[in-house]
């Protein structure tokens, strides 16, 4: 395709006169400043106020080795640390030292809508070592802070079980929080500004802006195809993804990366006018055939304004001033590009704005910025430092510019996403949605490193999600799972749930031809939508692969956690190959998850869809072979009648599907609601207590194929579209007396029940 330069930045400017978006309301930030205190001696009694908020209202008082209240004078001894880390601690002693005593402070906890229970580092995570996160509020008894992301403050009591903290109630931008916490005595520790000082996020304010709570899963034509996918190409992939019903299970958008444009120069114009040898239609086409696909359009473009570009060239040449100078004066070239001056008005409006508001115009819902990093190090420079002496910007702010405007052009409504890694992207917090992990190639590791990020700062991007690709993975390992006859590659498991039980991005990137095979879709199909997350630990689990993950799940009609057990390859000497070695049984106390210890729970596996049996104490996670790559276990407090154990449609087990249940003891009827997929067997599996069987079914008209073991009972169903059904369960029998139920414990009988498993579930 012949075009001109100068011309298409004619048209370009003439873009820029465009009226911009109303900017948000300014919000008065909080204090970076110790809460106000107010204590009681006499009553015992404590209150914490914070940015115009009781945050705490409380009661201490002392208890005997049995529990019974005595009285006793208390001190409260504060200290304060200030500066930029501002920490306040209240310790309680008793005023008299007395053997045997035990403070306990009682009371509530209020913060906004967005204040959510973690737990701060302790010997809990030496005992048993996970990464943690919550759909919804936890109830993690490993829980001893309170964090309110929206003010960017935390309140952290005595950690490893001698803290308890319970979601309580929930109002307009209002969440509460029982607090008690126990010990001989008791410190409490605020730390406002937590992300941005404490952690270092310096442009971590909360308070401007939201997390992107929407799943980010789709496609990006990076990892598989370069600069190789066409529009043949696309119109074969989504050809794939709609008769696999892709879109259905979740996968949302289509994003082009570095394959459609003119060149690399970083001009509007290479990104706007696309290369017609490549895509004849160009991007109308394109976005056209991805809405009728039922996906979203995404888009990568670039910062860096290279002079081997030709228009980008002549630019350079014509308007010098546009561009930070080097040490002589002109127009400074760092790793084959020059850096734009984001204080030159015109250069921003002509080479930034113009390009982000034709983004706007032609409709794209996923932006990527790449060359967060590259535009940085350029501004850093030292033949650079003179420029930024004499100007009011640093290379910090110089960077964010550019987010700033492409955020008021894109609107709140198009994800954004900045590339690349952490260390780079946090210079752009507050402006993007999403920011990438790590360097080129999926690292799975990465999302157990940024854990305390997701859902909090952004959403995390591990740059892609290759299914059949091989980091950390082991190529030979077939793993059998239950919607199919033969196994499938360990690796395309595990490489999306994981992402799925991080909470962050998934972008699946490989060849159409992985598509065609059925074998290679199950871990994607079971891993979409991503649900969002909020971190459970306000502490770094660091770059490593972590084997445990735990997910809890809380929805109105139950609460439920998702433990995940993943094998790692092991790599072996002097070759870029890894394998799985198996590994041991492995004893999994209730109490080291986080769970109540004296209650029994219902244990079940989700990809061979086994039910290990009930328990109280703790389960013996199966020994893995150097098959299996992941186990997932839904673990549920038992019920004394009939409930949901596990749904086939998504390793969440319910978080995805289940949208409603209900038990109704006197019809004895379980009913409810699921979200189904057409074509994709959908199987409930339910509970039975000792005395219940599965009578009848019924799911909205569809063919209901119904089974009775000694311990569970199955609804299968193949939907015949993509629809949300409603389903009702009729039981035969009651409830086994206590009596009996406490001998079939002592006899041992508990936990050895197993259903036939994959088979089944076919």
């Amino acid at each position: 395709m012949n075009w001109r330069p100068l011309f298409t930045l004619s048209l370009v400017v003439a873009l820029a006169g465009i009226s911009l978006a109303a900017p948000p309301q300014d919000v008065a930030p909080p204090a970076n400043a110790p809460a106000k205190v107010e204590w009681n001696a006499g009553q015992g009694r404590v209150s914490l106020r914070y940015h115009g908020t009781v945050i705490m209202d409380a009661v201490v008082a002392a208890q005997d080795k049995g529990g019974k209240k005595i009285r006793t004078g208390i001190k409260m001894e504060p200290t304060e640390t200030t500066g930029e880390k501002v920490e306040q601690r209240l310790k309680f002693v008793p005023a008299k030292p007395q053997e045997g005593v035990t403070l306990v402070l009682r009371g509530t906890v209020v913060g906004s809508d967005e204040a959510f229970p973690a737990e701060t580092l302790s010997e809990a995570q030496k005992r048993f070592p996970y990464v943690r996160n919550s759909v919804g509020p936890s109830h993690n008894l490993r829980n001893n802070a309170v964090y309110d992301r929206h003010w960017d403050w935390v309140l952290i009591g005595p950690g490893d079980g001698h803290t308890r903290i319970q979601p309580a109630q929930e109002k307009k931008q209002q969440r509460t929080f029982s607090w008690e916490s126990r010990g001989p005595s008791l410190e409490l520790v605020f730390r406002p500004r937590f992300y941005q000082k404490h952690k270092g996020f310096e442009y971590f304010k909360p308070w401007t802006y939201k997390v992107w709570k929407g799943s980010v899963t789709g496609y990006c034509t990076w990892w598989s195809y370069r600069g190789g996918f066409t529009q043949e190409t696309l119109d074969a992939m989504l050809a794939v993804f709609v008769e696999k019903h892709l879109p259905d299970f979740g996968y949302d958008y289509m994003q082009f990366d570095n394959c459609y444009q003119h060149g690399n120069g970083s001009a509007p114009w290479n990104w706007l006018n696309w290369n017609k040898r490549k895509y004849p239609g160009g991007w109308k086409y394109a976005i056209k055939a991805i809405r009728e696909a039922g996906m979203k359009p995404g888009i990568w473009v670039h910062r860096v304004h290279r002079p081997s570009d030709p228009g980008v060239k002549e630019i350079i040449e014509k308007h010098p001033d546009w561009f930070v100078p080097g040490a002589d004066g002109k127009p400074h070239h760092q790793r084959g590009f020059c850096s734009l001056n984001t204080l030159n008005k015109e250069a921003v409006d002509t080479m930034i704005r113009a390009l982000y508001r034709g983004l706007a115009k032609q409709g794209w819902d996923y932006v990527k910025i790449d060359g967060t990093g590259d535009l940085l190090r350029a501004y850093q420079n030292k033949n650079c430092a003179e420029f930024f002496k004499n100007n009011p910007t640093t290379p910090q702010q110089s960077l964010r510019k550019w987010d700033i405007v492409a955020r008021e052009e894109l609107g709140p409504d198009v994800y954004v996403l900045a590339c690349h890694t952490v260390g780079n992207a946090r210079h752009v917090i507050g402006l993007v949605d999403g920011g990438r992990l790590s360097n080129d190639g999926f690292q799975p590791r990465t999302l157990a490193q940024y854990n305390t990020l997701e859902g909090v700062v952004w959403r995390g991007d591990p740059d892609h999600c290759d299914v059949m690709g091989t980091w950390l993975m082991d190529e030979d390992a077939m793993m059998p799972v239950f919607a199919t006859e033969a196994p499938v590659p360990a690796r395309t498991i595990i490489r999306p749930a994981i992402c799925a039980m991080a909470g962050g991005v998934l972008m699946v990137s490989d060849k159409v031809e992985v598509y065609k095979d059925d074998r290679n879709l199950e871990g994607m199909k079971r891993s979409a939508p991503v649900l969002f997350t909020m971190p459970g630990q306000l502490y770094d689990c660091g770059r490593r692969t972590v084997p445990w993950w735990l997910q809890e799940i809380d929805r109105p009609f139950d609460h439920w956690s998702v433990l995940a057990r993943i094998q790692w390859g092991e790599k072996e000497k002097d070759k870029h190959a890894y394998h799985f070695k198996g590994a041991p049984r492995q004893e999994v106390t209730f109490a080291d998850l986080g769970l109540p210890a004296g209650r029994e729970y219902l244990v079940f596996e989700f990809w061979n869809q086994k039910y290990l049996g009930k328990f109280k104490g703790s389960f013996t996670a199966p020994a893995m072979d150097n098959n299996t790559g992941m186990d997932v276990f839904a673990i549920r407090e038992a019920r004394p009648h009939p409930w949901v154990l596990s749904t086939t449609r998504h390793i969440s087990q319910g978080g995805v599907s289940l949208l409603d249940v209900k038990w109704d003891g006197g019809g004895k009827v379980l009913s409810g609601k699921s979200a189904v997929v057409v074509g994709d067997p959908y199987v409930l599996t339910v509970h039975l207590p000792e005395g219940y069987r599965l009578k009848t079914a019924k799911v909205s008209g569809e063919k209901v194929k119904i089974a009775n073991r000694k311990e569970t009972a199955t609804v299968r169903i193949i939907p015949s579209a993509t629809k949300t059904v409603e389903w009702k369960m009729t039981f035969a029998g009651e409830a086994a007396s206590a009596k009996s139920h406490d001998r079939r414990l002592a006899a041992g009988n508990v936990g050895s029940a197993r259903t036939q498993g994959i088979a089944d579930h076919r």
